[in-house]
């Protein structure tokens, strides 16, 4: 936009896409903290104040990198609500697609969390979107509830613990390309191995399971839930 690149680069992107692009890969590599808006502008070929033109500070990078990882699920959860599938399914069904999703996102959700209290304003839409996801999670345990396939729970608190849980595969998994070391590469050989979509199934047994009225219908519940469309395939819920 009229504003010169500091050394020619070769990207389809446009300017604002490649900044993301480029501050998401060394976000991943070395953690939000640990970079600086200068790198991001070296690494995208800009100089340093034609990436101010797109993005005054860092946390706005960051929050909009940071957008995806409520939009995605909760456009899942919308899609769910509206196939009129039972409420067990549905929720088996989100767990598995949002743990892959999160198996996939370059950042650490935990330490962005901590960096959005340096600007609330900047992560006003994330948390937002975060308020509406949960919601989004406790009415799937509330309709369970009401159909009488779920125990009863507190069901916002459920939620919570339900996305903190999904969140929580990324204390020891890291996505191929991620550029940061798996921390348990050198302790837990066998905890490297594992592939996204065996997390997610596994994490979407327990926490459905440890809902269930009647825990002995999870075997039969997962063969109906199983069919569905994987993350990342654009499948709908049947």
């Amino acid at each position: 936009m009229g504003r010169p690149r500091k050394k020619p680069q070769r990207s389809a992107l446009a300017p604002r896409e490649q900044i993301l692009e480029v501050a998401g890969r060394l976000f991943a590599a070395r953690g939000v903290v640990e970079v600086s808006m200068l790198e991001i502008a070296e690494a995208a070929g800009l100089r340093q104040s034609s990436l101010y033109y797109w993005f005054r500070r860092k946390e706005l990078i960051v929050a909009e990198i940071l957008q995806q990882v409520n939009r995605l699920p909760l456009s899942y959860a919308q899609r769910l609500e509206a196939s009129g599938e039972a409420a067990d399914v549905q929720l088996w069904r989100f767990v598995r697609f949002d743990v892959e999703t999160v198996c996939g996102f370059p950042l650490e959700i935990t330490e962005v969390h901590r960096f959005s209290e340096r600007d609330p304003a900047a992560f006003a839409t994330y948390w937002a979107e975060r308020r509406a996801l949960t919601e989004a999670v406790a009415a799937m345990v509330r309709r369970g509830m009401g159909e009488g396939t779920f125990r009863e729970v507190d069901a916002y608190l459920c939620a919570l613990t339900v996305l903190a849980q999904d969140e929580s595969v990324q204390n020891w998994y890291r996505p191929e390309g991620a550029g940061r070391v798996h921390p348990l590469a050198t302790s837990d050989r066998a905890a490297v191995g594992y592939r996204p979509a065996q997390i997610a199934e596994l994490v979407a047994d327990q926490t459905v399971g440890g809902l269930l009225a009647r825990p002995s219908r999870l075997e039969a519940l997962r063969r109906v839930a199983a069919g569905a469309g994987r993350a990342g395939t654009g499948g709908e819920p049947s």
